[in-house]
């Protein structure tokens, strides 16, 4: 293999599924079109690194989009040469701890990565932010190279047609660290955004697909299925009001009277 392609598998290696968007990314340029998906660059303030978003919309809904992204189990597959993911620690579903270690070719160190991961949901919107970044933590193994730094990080995910479909953008602004050149760095990353959200397309058609609910949606499921019950026995309450208030027609005894009248009788019975 060539040694602009093993550069180029190394860093895209180290991006995909890393994506790191910064706060200090301004002035979106739109670089280009490619596979359905639109590429921006931004500049960053005080670093010689440029911040590169992509844009796409899957025909999935957002569960199955939401699978693919904290899918630990298949994460290695299709990520140029990750060969080690393994959760540290895991809060919930949604907040978690990842080590990744990635293989790079013979003129770099490998490189590896702890971050944190933590998705939440606009209530209002119904947009999911799976925002990464990179954290110390005591159980993570010692680097075995370089440890990089996923700077700060995020998926947007957006519910459209119904929900029927799914808007996704994503950025990157990550430092390999150790030496690499910039420019390189840059250039290489100017493809991820498209490799990274079509090799996201591509798994969907795999067979350990799943879907999974957004943060805080089985909580609102279960309160809109409270409610709605506590709707009906409401409903269901007043109609027996309404019914026990209607007078009993003439020569007939209302079902209370004859409750009534059994009870005595019981009564009767028992003295």
């Amino acid at each position: 293999m060539k040694l602009t392609n093993l550069l180029a598998s190394a860093i895209l290696g180290l991006a995909m599924m890393l994506p790191i968007t910064s706060a200090q990314a301004t002035d979106w340029v739109e670089v280009e079109t490619k596979n359905n998906v639109t590429v921006f660059k931004g500049s960053v303030e005080d670093s010689k690194l440029v911040a590169f978003k992509g844009e796409t919309v899957f025909d999935e809904p957002m569960g199955r989009v939401l699978w693919v992204l904290l899918d630990n189990d298949h994460r290695t597959e299709g990520v140029g040469r990750l060969v080690n993911n393994h959760v540290v620690v895991q809060t919930n579903e949604f907040d978690y701890v990842i080590y990744q270690e990635f293989d790079l070719p013979a003129l770099f160190a490998s490189r590896d990565y702890v971050y944190r991961g933590q998705a939440t949901r606009d209530e209002a919107t119904g947009v999911v932010t799976l925002a990464m970044q990179s954290v110390e933590h005591a159980a993570a193994p010692a680097t075995v190279g370089i440890r990089a730094e996923l700077i700060n990080s995020r998926y947007l995910l957006t519910p459209i047609d119904g929900g029927a479909k799914t808007k996704v953008e994503v950025e990157i602004l990550t430092d390999p660290g150790g030496w690499m050149p910039v420019w390189l760095v840059n250039m290489i990353q100017a493809d991820w955004p498209e490799e990274t959200l079509n090799g996201i397309r591509g798994q969907f058609a795999k067979a350990h697909m799943g879907t999974r609910l957004a943060p805080g949606e089985a909580a609102a499921i279960a309160a809109a299925e409270a409610e709605a019950l506590a709707a009906e026995e409401a409903a269901a309450a007043e109609a027996a009001a309404e019914a026990a208030a209607e007078p009993c027609p003439e020569g007939e005894e209302c079902p209370e009277t004859e409750d009534a009248a059994a009870e005595d009788a019981e009564a009767v019975k028992e003295e």
